[in-house]
């Protein structure tokens, strides 16, 4: 048997064994510690996607689970929970210091994801006005109807990392819920996603047409200075401009058509500078590391829920996340960037066989050693993903 194969039985394995009746557990061990062995939103659609990829039904089955689980728990204004604990006593959690925005989108996209691959109509009768009150609290946090949602700090699975505001990732995912809706559901939705695409490429892009932005004078300035960054910015605010690279929110942004051709290249070339800077063929969820003495390391030391983990080259700070690989495998997939993802995977493969599959939930930037929780569901639906055919 390969690598590979070996390596895509094992990442279904973990998986499996984090399924209770409740749905996907974010970790595949009974540690209470941290809040990991609940059904936390993001991570069981996430996984639920990975099954869905590689064809697995148990664990299709259980993103199903993980659905009703998160709707049951639906708040009376349309919020999904962030995590439900499972077992005697059931307790819900809608965000920590913040409420988690992503939980509201991610239930979004995987109630249609699955209903995509099932054809299962009265899974979606079942979660039919469930859905609509979650596409309205969306629409709720533009706050400003411009066809933006805004973040707040702590406010997405990034929770202990500074950026907030009009972030990448949460535009791009409520994207791709209205661009699913409008699939497989109804065209109600059909003009509200074009106005959020355009506004996506407008104010993350810096097209050279563009008349649609958000604040003019950050605007202006920035695109001056970073206008032609080979990247969208992960983030800007009305106070600035994040000149962060944010792994997911590009890999999700790649799998929306969002980047142009001559985009792609750019991208290309400076994924390729940063796995140089590395020295491995890994790519860290967010870049460059910020350091004591950078203006954001103030919002960085302070923010933690258990212990401080953010520190230089670790966790959200550099770290290596397999699962947000694993978003960006899937959209260099999606542009025909074949020979770079696949390079990526072997990088990844090769950590995996040399911690025996852990499936640790991140990997250090400067010594690139498995560190954080394991094994985690997070690490094994982003090989799942690093592997998709």
């Amino acid at each position: 048997m390969s690598l590979k194969s070996i390596a895509q039985e094992k990442a279904l394995s973990v998986l499996h064994k984090a399924i209770r009746p409740e749905g996907l557990l974010a970790l595949a061990t009974d540690d209470i510690t941290e809040n990991y062995t609940r059904v936390w939103a993001r991570d069981s659609m996430m996984a639920g996607y990975a099954g869905i990829l590689a064809g697995d039904l148990a664990v299709i089955a259980a993103m199903k689970s993980s659905l009703d689980t998160l709707l049951a728990n639906q708040s009376p204004l349309g919020v999904i929970p962030s995590n439900v604990a499972v077992g005697k006593s059931t307790r819900v959690s809608y965000g920590g210091t913040a409420g988690r925005v992503d939980a509201t989108l991610w239930y979004i996209v995987g109630v249609l994801l699955y209903y995509k691959q099932s054809d299962d109509y009265d899974l979606l009768a079942q979660h039919r006005e469930g859905l609509r009150k979650a596409m309205l609290t969306v629409e709720y946090w533009e706050y400003n109807h411009k066809h933006l949602i805004y973040t707040p700090l702590s406010g997405n699975w990034a929770d202990e990392y500074p950026l907030h505001g009009y972030t990448l990732y949460d535009n791009c995912l409520r994207l791709w819920g209205l661009e699913l809706y409008g699939d497989l559901v109804s065209s109600d939705h059909q003009q509200k996603e074009a106005a959020v695409r355009s506004a996506i490429v407008d104010n993350y892009f810096f097209p050279s047409d563009n008349t649609t932005h958000y604040h003019g004078s950050l605007y202006q300035k920035t695109a001056k200075s970073l206008g032609s960054a080979p990247y969208p910015l992960a983030a800007f605010n009305p106070a600035r401009y994040y000149d962060i690279f944010d792994c997911g929110g590009v890999g999700l942004a790649l799998m929306l058509g969002l980047f142009d051709e001559s985009r792609i290249a750019l991208l290309v070339d400076y994924l390729r500078s940063v796995t140089d800077d590395i020295g491995s063929m890994l790519i860290p969820a967010f870049w460059p590391v910020i350091h004591p003495g950078d203006p954001l390391w103030a919002d960085v030391e302070m923010n933690y829920a258990y212990d401080f983990k953010n520190r230089p080259h670790h966790f959200h700070n550099g770290g290596i996340w397999p699962i947000m690989m694993g978003w960006l495998s899937l959209g260099l997939k999606e542009v025909g960037s074949t020979d770079l993802r696949q390079e990526l995977a072997g990088a990844y493969l090769n950590i995996c066989e040399a911690e025996q599959f852990a499936f640790s939930e991140y990997i250090t930037s400067d010594s690139l050693q498995p560190a954080g929780k394991a094994p985690l569901c997070y690490s094994a639906t982003g090989l799942i993903m690093m592997l998709a055919e």
